[in-house]
């Protein structure tokens, strides 16, 4: 958008790859395992597919976790939040800061040990959906915090500023003109002051 810059950008935490590691740490195990059992072709041929599963199970999850971690978009600009999930099928969400009723994070003692959590934004036009396992969700939520309050303090002080408010209507310059006459009827003001007060209320 038009003077649109961004503030703070998001991503998925690294940790959405824990559990393709877990599962390759036990294929690696039952790999170990099988080089114990030469005695037992049995046991052997059964660790032998248990760990090739436990292998591909590992490389799909690595792979699922890689796609969503790279396209996983999260961005605070001084106008709106902006969030977008997918390579081929997005799924995103653009909520403008005056839209933005609240932003809550919540974090297990996983998540504040590695610093991620799940974030929630709420407003209007928003699908209140959670985000899970975003890296630095604090940071996040403080960065939505302070543009809404610039936005805020920027949009009272356009709203207060003199070039917003209207000039005096036609009617409020003719009762001050009636009234400077008023005060030259009674020889409060000379000749000369009336017609530099007139001209002062027409000019305004």
């Amino acid at each position: 958008m038009e003077g649109e810059r961004i503030v703070q950008r998001a991503h998925v935490s690294w940790v959405i790859y824990l559990p393709a590691i877990l599962v390759a740490i036990l294929a690696v195990a039952a790999g170990g395992f099988l080089l114990h059992q030469d005695n037992n072709p049995d046991v052997r041929n059964a660790v032998k597919i248990f760990g090739g599963l436990l292998g591909i199970w590992a490389l799909w999850l690595a792979s699922r976790a890689w796609i969503r971690r790279g396209s996983a978009r999260f961005a605070v600009t001084n106008k709106r939040v902006f969030i977008r999930y997918g390579f081929v099928r997005h799924h995103s969400t653009e909520i403008l800061l005056s839209q933005v009723e609240g932003i809550s994070v919540t974090q297990g003692l996983g998540g504040r040990l590695f610093d991620y959590g799940t974030v929630l934004i709420e407003g209007t036009g928003g699908d209140a959906e959670p985000y899970l396992w975003i890296a630095a969700p604090l940071a996040f939520r403080r960065a939505v915090q302070e543009q809404i309050e610039l936005y805020t303090r920027n949009s009272a002080a356009s709203a207060s500023s003199p070039a917003s408010n209207p000039s005096p209507s036609s009617p409020d310059r003719y009762a001050e003109l009636l009234r400077l006459d008023g005060l030259k009827q009674k020889g409060i003001l000379t000749e000369e002051e009336f017609q530099r007060e007139k001209r002062r209320i027409l000019s305004d």
